[in-house]
């Protein structure tokens, strides 16, 4: 374990680094050692025997290892507590019967953490950023896999933790999934599809791609009935975690009057976050955007505005009392719904395609919150906006790519964009609602479950927007056009 002292920050960062020793063999000509040097700490000498310290997941044999010990349920004494081996009720089923020797393959993911295929049966995926507690994705994977049974999940076989019998607390170290076979990501398959589909309209250069009656047949056919199965997995997914069960941790907990207030208070307190934010970074956005934007102030101070053209930044920013008022629909509201768990970081990354369905991983919930908050009950809705957010960004990051050498292709194609991620929308919410309406977690009302879904989205949106001030300042013009639709501007420059 390394902890870290990042600036500006109080509390230090723990992270997971386990370490091996290769030494050098004259019968290789140190083969395997420049085979480790991407993973070498350091050079090791004792007396004239070379080696090389190095991180143990780039050891096949650390990996089989570690499956081995999942299996046997192993515990081994360490400092002040225990490594803990566990294997769920799914392990052997899963792993069959294991080999000697498994190929191993460490996958090059856009991940914080490390991912190692063992064979086409498992993935060990090696935590690197250590937090005390109960693991979100650890707890999840098993009540999925061992009391749910939800097939639309990466079933979890096992994992490895420390139980530390000095303070009573447990650290997640690696969990071990079962290996299920896919095309890759669903950001990857709708981005590949968007593409595609732009070059195709520019090519043909066609006025709409929107039918012209409804016994039209959509051009989105096919895309549309993968969004409706990844809308009815998701409700599916939703069902099985409002199972009541006896465990406190995951049984379903009336909405009450409490919860709203708090919710409410939440999401009101990031609104103004992000509009401090956003007059705070107007003067380092992009041109065309930090332009328009300093128009927002001249507003504010009564100062008059040149012709009716207003960029989205100033739009937002004159639109706090529009926020306000969408969170005050729901003040006396109190949805006929239960809170239940939910996957909490809910995009299409976080979506396998598997031939004519989808893998949906990663529980770990939204990393830059505690593990007791990603742990915690919530409208699984808020699942339900996530998705559709990432839609959105879908659509504007295969704009941006398809369109990079002229703003007129983009104005060809903001239409089709447009109407693709409707009937996108419609047909996830089809395949949601099939699924899921009448569970627990879903509210009777259909305006409780409009004004819930537009008041998450808000939330949503504002995150987005904080994290684009100050990540990727580019992207800004996708969170602001969504906060735009959402407070009733319109924007002919973002597919609503």
């Amino acid at each position: 374990r390394i902890r870290v002292w990042l600036v500006g920050r109080d509390e230090p960062q723990d992270y997971g680094l386990p370490l091996a020793l290769a030494w050098e063999e004259k019968d290789d000509g140190d083969e395997t050692l420049r085979s480790l040097w991407p993973y070498a700490l350091a050079r090791v000498r004792v007396r004239a025997r070379m080696g090389l310290l190095y991180d143990a997941f780039a050891d096949e044999r650390f990996s089989q290892g570690l499956m081995k010990m999942i299996a046997r349920n192993a515990r081994i004494p360490l400092g002040n507590g225990w490594l803990k081996f566990s294997a769920t009720r799914a392990f052997h089923s899963l792993a069959g019967d294991l080999p000697e020797m498994l190929p191993v393959k460490r996958l090059a993911l856009d991940s914080s953490n490390t991912t190692i295929a063992i064979g086409n049966r498992m993935l060990l995926k090696g935590y690197r950023r250590l937090q005390p507690g109960i693991s979100p994705e650890l707890e999840m994977g098993r009540f999925l896999t061992d009391i749910a049974a939800f097939a639309n999940a990466a079933p979890l076989a096992g994992a490895l933790e420390y139980e530390d019998e000095e303070n009573g607390t447990v650290i997640a170290l690696a969990i071990l999934q079962g290996f299920v076979a896919n095309q890759g990501d669903a950001w990857t398959y709708t981005l590949d599809y968007l593409k595609r589909f732009f070059d195709d309209c520019l090519s043909q250069q066609t006025e709409s791609t929107v039918p012209e009656t409804d016994e039209s047949p959509s051009p989105h056919a096919v895309f549309l009935l993968f969004a409706t199965t990844l809308g009815r997995r998701t409700g599916e997914l939703h069902r099985a975690l409002a199972q009541t069960t006896g465990n406190p941790a995951f049984d379903p907990e009336p909405i009450t009057v409490a919860d709203m207030t708090h919710w409410l208070d939440q999401i009101r307190e990031e609104v103004e976050m992000t509009f401090e934010r956003l007059q705070q970074a107007l003067d380092r956005l992009p041109e065309a955007v930090r332009d328009l934007g300093k128009r927002v102030l001249e507003a504010q101070i009564g100062l008059p505005r040149a012709g009716r053209y207003a960029s989205l930044a100033a739009q937002v920013l004159e639109a706090r009392g529009a926020a306000a008022a969408r969170s005050a629909q729901v003040e006396a509201m109190t949805p006929h719904a239960m809170k239940t768990r939910y996957h909490g970081d809910y995009h299409l990354g976080q979506v396998l395609v598997a031939k004519d369905d989808v893998i949906i991983i990663d529980f770990e919930g939204e990393p830059a919150r505690s593990l007791e908050e990603r742990r915690g009950k919530h409208s699984p809705l808020r699942d339900v906006v996530g998705m559709l957010r990432s839609f959105n960004y879908a659509v504007h990051a295969a704009l941006r790519q398809v369109t990079a050498d002229g703003a007129s292709d983009r104005e060809t194609l903001l239409s089709h964009a447009h109407e693709w991620e409707q009937q996108t929308r419609t047909a996830f919410l089809a395949g949601y609602t099939e699924a899921a309406g009448d569970s627990p977690g879903y509210p009777a009302d259909p305006d409780q479950v409009r004004v819930l879904l537009e008041l998450f989205a808000l939330e949503k949106a504002c995150y987005e927007l904080r994290y684009e001030l100050d990540n990727r300042p580019a992207w800004v013009e996708i969170p602001l056009g969504g906060l735009c639709e959402l407070l009733s501007f319109e924007s002919k420059d973002v597919p609503r």
